[in-house]
């Protein structure tokens, strides 16, 4: 687990490496504590601010790279490669809130019967993805509560 102030720090971070992308250039020096070198899931997710509409949102759930660079990667993605949305522009960085989900490695839950499902999740505290034969999709633990 991440202390609030690592999250505070990697959505610092996010800001920085979307200002940096969208603008052309690479992805500024990060300094990052010592958990972010782990193999860790990050979703970075934008939306507009005043009026808090969805604007990107790309993450990598899998812990398949360093949380540090989940954190680049899904914050470049989440402004510019979101497919239901157009690239983030350098005049909308003043607009958008950024906000950056650190994930735990996901854990395989098996029911009998769905019911049950809701004796194993805690709403507001984990995510959830559901795969059923080539599907997948993914709710992270926030936007229920949201």
């Amino acid at each position: 687990m991440f202390s609030e102030e690592e999250g505070i720090l990697a959505v610092k971070t996010a800001r920085s490496i979307i200002d940096a992308h969208v603008h052309g250039r690479g992805p500024p020096a990060m300094d990052l504590p010592s958990d972010f070198s782990d193999p860790g899931g990050v979703f970075t997710t934008i939306k507009t601010h005043p009026d808090d509409m969805l604007r990107g949102c790309i993450g990598i759930p899998e812990p398949v790279m360093s949380t540090s660079d989940a954190l680049v990667r899904s914050a470049m993605s989440a402004a510019t490669e979101d497919p239901r949305f157009p690239r983030l522009t350098p005049g909308e960085l003043d607009s958008v809130v950024i906000e950056v989900t650190l994930l735990t490695p996901p854990e395989f839950i098996e029911v009998d019967r769905p019911e049950e499902l809701l004796d194993k999740v805690q709403i507001g505290v984990h995510g959830l993805i559901a795969v059923r034969g080539g599907a997948r999709g993914l709710l992270l633990p926030q936007v229920p509560v949201e």
